[in-house]
This record gives structure tokens, sequence and C-alpha cells, in this order.
């Protein structure tokens, strides 16, 4: 029996786009399997010959789902290009902000991406193994879910505007 190849594409649940593909021998074994992401956005390019202050303003661009993320990112390192270091103040705000985008951003992927999983099983009918299925299964945890979300986004809001 010939090698067997399996590509799944594509992946879902994830905070982007990719495949995912397995290679089996002949007796059913995995032999390999690859994670394939298939975005390219091409932000290294477009930042090149920029001054290092337009970095925090293009950076968030890169992802809808974790933009104080990248804009906190490019701010640091413009802190370090420049050799002045924010005042701790201004520090602790960007770390509020940042617990503000994990809070947002894990509410989401728990309870939108992998909730429909975990919550309803996984041999659950995928017809019904999605955030709808979860909202008709308990709306009351999929409130609660919209409500995390919302509070971290409360918190960005109110530091970064």
């Amino acid at each position: 029996m010939a090698m067997q190849k399996i590509t799944i594409e594509p992946v879902t649940r994830i905070e982007g786009h990719a495949k995912v593909t397995i290679h089996m021998d002949d007796k059913g074994n995995v032999e390999r399997a690859i994670f394939h992401v298939n975005e390219f956005r091409g932000f290294e390019k477009f930042c090149e010959g920029r001054m290092f202050f337009e970095m925090p303003s293009i950076t968030p661009r890169i992802c809808g789902i974790c933009p104080v993320s990248h804009h906190l990112a490019a701010a640091k390192a413009g802190d370090a290009v420049a050799g002045s270091p924010p005042p701790r103040p201004a520090s602790l705000l960007r770390e509020l902000m940042h617990m503000g985008q994990i809070i947002q951003s894990h509410g989401m992927h728990f309870f939108e991406l992998a909730g429909p999983d975990l919550l309803l099983g996984f041999d659950a009918d995928p017809a019904i193994r999605n955030v709808v299925g979860l909202i008709q299964a308990d709306a009351g945890l999929a409130l609660k879910a919209v409500n995390l979300r919302k509070y971290g986004q409360e918190i960005i809001k109110t530091l970064g505007g």
C-alpha cells in the first residue's frame, strides 16, 4: 500500500487561515504532519523605509483580532530605537491595555472558536457545533462570553481611545 496523504483545508477555529497536510505510512501511522500558514500580508515590505514613529499606526492593521498587541510591540520597538524607555506610569498603562487585549482575544478564542467543540462535544453534529448552536444550548453562557469580550474592549477603549 502506498503512503496516504490527508489534507485538511481550511483549518477552522483559528485566528487566521491555514491548512494541515498529514502523511501516513502504509499501516496508517502518521509519518509527518505539516501546518501551512496560507496568509502572506507583506507588512514587512510595507514597513521598510518608514519612520519608526509611524509603525504603531500601521502595524495594528496586521490582524483584526489582536491590533493592540501589534500596536504595543511597535511602540516598544520604537522606544528601543529612540533609546528612550517610557515612564513607569506609561509602561503600566500599556500593560493594562495589553491585558484588555488578552481578555478580549481569549474570550473570543475560547467561546467563539474553540467553545463549540469543547462545550458541545467533538461528536456533536457539525451542523450545530458552532456559535449559533452554543447560543441555543446555553444563551446565558453565550451572553457571558459576549460581555467578557466587551470588558476587554472597554479597557482598550478607555486607555487607548
